[in-house]
């Protein structure tokens, strides 16, 4: 009996182990997955996961190796050939002419013939229309070129990244004010509940509050299920574990604009990377106007050749039964028909550096629209908060009107929810107004080029 009593205390006392074990396991589970991060860190983790700058670094790598290539290019070529034959001399006997009407000269072959014969070849060339130079100049202008679209990569990952970070904050504040409205009615519920029992109040008051309720918990239910598309996109973005739980800490909202929108303009017609991705682009159209240019020039160059030539059949041949004759020379050589092939060549290569200007100047207006339209915006959203704040104050004071009236019997229950929900609104109006200028401040920032949190 003693056994069986020590046995089951026991079990018992394996179970309660295993079940803490289990709950431990449950909650480190649980912390390891939920991470609070904030948004200096967001853009950290974004930029540094993110696989379109990878792909970015890829091209800088490429432009580097076409560098690394054309000057491969200046170096002399050496060439070795060799070869084997094998002849069979059908006709032995050959005569060879003789001068004056003497007896032609007679000569016997061998049926079977062979020959080793090797090459090599060295050239260097003196000038070659500085084709050389032109190459080397390109492709270090396409690595700066690479360099400066993996910024502008940066730049809009960065953007997307705070944009994503604050849509993520507002559902976040989204949630708590409607939780701090939530805990208000269940107060309010509570209370009608108790006026209800004591006669104070009707059936009907306390369903309208029990409505209430079940509206908020509509919307809590509609914006947890949005913060967790977000939270699964935010994931994605700064390249975390797709199950992990994000926290995000509270935004220092941008709520002030010190300089005018001149200084901005100023700022983004110097910095936006779209210009100097122009410049690169000029660059390289004058570049190609110069090599069409040189190629109505002559080329010329110095090589040496060293032939090895036995036709005997040793691999390794007697002194004396082998010719080795080493030829140096220079080469020139001059296409005469580059002065009218190149003629359309150059008109083309002048169209486009012209298509640059005008690139130029499209992109100019552009740029101008863009930071005149964003400032306007974050302007708009200062003047909105300043409404916002004088709407929470006014909400609140007709929200504690109504109650006091309510407690006195002067409203009905109708009018006690609009004030609440009013000041509810208004709360969450103002919260997310924040939130919008502080990305529209990020916005403006984006147009002039420098896009930073």
């Amino acid at each position: 009996m003693k056994n069986n009593i020590f046995n089951i205390e026991r079990m018992n006392l394996k179970k309660k182990i295993v079940s803490g074990l289990a709950l431990l396991l449950t909650i480190f589970s649980a912390q390891a997955q939920t991470r609070t991060i904030s948004l200096e860190e967001a853009v950290q983790l974004g930029v540094q996961n993110s696989k379109q700058l990878k792909l970015a670094q890829n091209k800088i790598e490429q432009a580097n190796s076409q560098l690394e290539q054309a000057k491969d290019e200046t170096m002399p070529t050496v060439k070795v050939s060799a070869g084997y034959s094998h002849a069979l001399m059908l006709s032995r006997s050959f005569a060879l002419p003789s001068e004056g009407g003497a007896d032609p000269k007679s000569m016997k072959f061998p049926f079977d013939n062979t020959l080793y014969q090797g090459t090599l070849s060295i050239n260097e060339p003196i000038f070659a229309q500085h084709k050389f130079r032109y190459a080397k100049e390109s492709a270090n202008i396409l690595i700066q070129s690479s360099k400066l679209d993996a910024d502008k990569d940066k730049d809009e990952i960065v953007y997307n990244i705070i944009n994503a970070y604050i849509n993520f904050y507002k559902i976040q504040q989204n949630l708590k004010i409607v939780a701090q409205n939530m805990e208000d009615v269940d107060q309010k519920l509570t209370e009608i509940k108790k006026f209800e029992s004591q006669g104070l109040a009707t059936k009907n008051d306390v369903l309208r509050f029990q409505l209430e309720k079940s509206n908020i918990q509509i919307q809590q239910v509609e914006l947890e299920h949005s913060r967790k598309v977000v939270n699964y996109n935010l994931n994605i973005l700064l390249g975390l574990p797709d199950n992990t739980m994000v926290q995000v800490q509270d935004v220092v909202y941008k709520l002030d604009i010190t300089e005018g929108a001149d200084v901005y303009m100023k700022q983004a017609l110097q910095d936006r990377k779209e210009f100097s991705s122009l410049n690169y682009q000029d660059k390289l159209t004058e570049i190609n106007i110069k090599k069409i240019r040189d190629e109505k020039l002559p080329t010329l160059g110095v090589g040496g050749n060293l032939y090895y030539i036995n036709p005997s059949k040793a691999l390794v041949p007697k002194s004396a039964t082998y010719l080795a004759p080493f030829v140096v020379g220079i080469n020139a050589s001059w296409d005469i028909t580059g002065f009218f092939k190149n003629k359309n060549k150059a008109t083309e290569a002048s169209l486009q550096k012209q298509e640059v200007t005008a690139t130029r100047n499209v992109l100019t207006d552009q740029v101008k629209m863009d930071v005149n339209k964003s400032y306007i915006q974050y302007q708009q959203t200062l003047e909105t908060i300043k409404l916002l704040n004088d709407a929470v104050v006014q909400a609140t004071e007709n929200e504690r009107i109504t109650e006091s009236k309510f407690k006195n019997n002067l409203v009905t229950t109708t009018d006690r929810i609009e004030a609440q929900t009013l000041l509810y609104q208004s709360r969450l109006k103002l919260e997310l107004a924040k939130a919008d200028a502080t990305a529209a401040y990020y916005a403006l920032l984006k147009t002039t080029g420098h896009i930073q949190p």
